[in-house]
Formats: C-alpha cells, sequence, structure tokens
C-alpha cells in the first residue's frame, strides 16, 4: 500500500523542518511521498519545505481545505494520509495507518493525538479524554477526525469529490463524514502525531474546548461548521 502524504502551508517556518524531518524517518515496507501544497508563504516556508519535501506545490492563499485539496489533486499513491505543518510524526505512523486501511470495507482511518509541548494536564487529556471520545464518535458513525493525523483511500475521496473549499474549519471532519457513505471509518489509536499546542496557549482552555464542541454539535446537527477560525502563527 503506497501513501501520499499531504501538508497544507502558509508561513510556517517556525514548524515545518520539524515535521518534515520526521516523515523522512518513516518505517514504512510500502512506497510514499510528501506533498507540503502551501498558500504562497511570505517567510521561509517554501524554502524550507523544498530541502525535505518530495514536492512542493505553491498556489494562492486559500483555505486550509483548498490546500489539502490542491495537495491531494497532485497525490501519486491510492491513499491520502494527512497532516499539519505543526507536528511530529512518529516513525511508524504511516505503517500504523495503513494496516487499517488494509481492510477493503474501510475507506478511512483517524489517530490520536499528543500535545507536542504540552504540560501533564494536556498529555493526560489527551490519552484519557481523547480516545474514548474518539472511538465514541467512530462507533456512532460520526467520526470526529482531527486534520492533523488521518487518511483515506483516494479511490473514495475522488467519489465525494475532496474537501470543500469553502470551510475555513472542520473541512477533516465533514470530508470524512462524507466518505463514511462508501465504507467503515475506523480510529487507530497506535496512530500517533504530536500536535503543537500553540493554539492552546493563545486561545486558553476554555475558549479552544467551547469552539470545538460547539462545532461539533452544529455540524453533526445542522451539517454546518463556523465561518471564522482565527489564524495562530
Amino acid at each position: 500500500m503506497d501513501i501520499s502524504v499531504i501538508i497544507p502551508t502558509y508561513n510556517e517556518e517556525k514548524y515545518i523542518e520539524t515535521c518534515l524531518r520526521s516523515l523522512k524517518c518513516q518505517d514504512f515496507s510500502g512506497n510514499y511521498e510528501v506533498i507540503v501544497s502551501d498558500g504562497s508563504s511570505t517567510d521561509a516556508t517554501v524554502e524550507i519545505a523544498r530541502k525535505y519535501a518530495d514536492r512542493v506545490i505553491v498556489d494562492r492563499k486559500d483555505t486550509i481545505a483548498y490546500g489539502r485539496q490542491v495537495g491531494s489533486r497532485a497525490a501519486r499513491y491510492p491513499v491520502l494520509a494527512f497532516t499539519d505543518a505543526d507536528t511530529f510524526i512518529p516513525s511508524d505512523w504511516l505503517s500504523s495507518l495503513a494496516a487499517s486501511l488494509e481492510d477493503s470495507r474501510v475507506v478511512g482511518v483517524h489517530g490520536k493525538l499528543l500535545p507536542l509541548d504540552g504540560n501533564r494536564f494536556e498529555q493526560e487529556f489527551c490519552n484519557y479524554v481523547l480516545p474514548p471520545f474518539s472511538r465514541f464518535m467512530v462507533q456512532i458513525n460520526k467520526p470526529s477526525v482531527p486534520g492533523s493525523n488521518f487518511a483515506v483511500k483516494k479511490k473514495a475521496f475522488n467519489k465525494v469529490k475532496g474537501f470543500n473549499t469553502k470551510l475555513v474549519t472542520g473541512e477533516d471532519v465533514d470530508l470524512c463524514n462524507r466518505i463514511k457513505s462508501l465504507g467503515r471509518f475506523v480510529y487507530n489509536p497506535d496512530a500517533v502525531v504530536y500536535v503543537s499546542t500553540r493554539r492552546v496557549r493563545q486561545w486558553g482552555y476554555l475558549k479552544m474546548l467551547s469552539f470545538y464542541t460547539a462545532n461539533t454539535i452544529r455540524y453533526h446537527t445542522f451539517g454546518s461548521v463556523s465561518k471564522y477560525f482565527e489564524p495562530i502563527r
């Protein structure tokens, strides 16, 4: 099973090198490529990305959904894996995602998030609160997918025409809840990605929790998401 990894970027020079260096160290038996889909960064993001990525695509500044879509269109392989620029990827990430997708009935999988630079409370929240929530949402067939850690089969992606590029947030959840009509969507806690806590630091716990809780309820109840998402660099 061969995998294309897509990373949307815009002015991510502080983080992108750590992410891409970690992706170079994957213990994965298949072929894989790393595609950086950049929204015309004005810093050194593209320059850094070209040192490590297999391909760097520079397009207009737009939504993160648009960046993911542009990268996906350029992908060569039958599985699309998505992560973000402010991450560290353990060496078994791709092999863990691929293990879930070996089942022909499975069209998508998402993994577990851990804080890259978090404190003890954040570590325990990600270890003991988020996994049961993720399992429950998958069990009721309403996957709550983190954009920094999921993969889908390209054939299914193409059938639903990919991301809704007008969404400024929730594009990951929206895509996977459309793809689930084509097969099973699963949660694999062994597929771990470490994510920067920069948004937690900027927003605080209350704002972070209330925003994502409200967005989840809003999407699964009304099929819509917030029209505003504050960029954090």
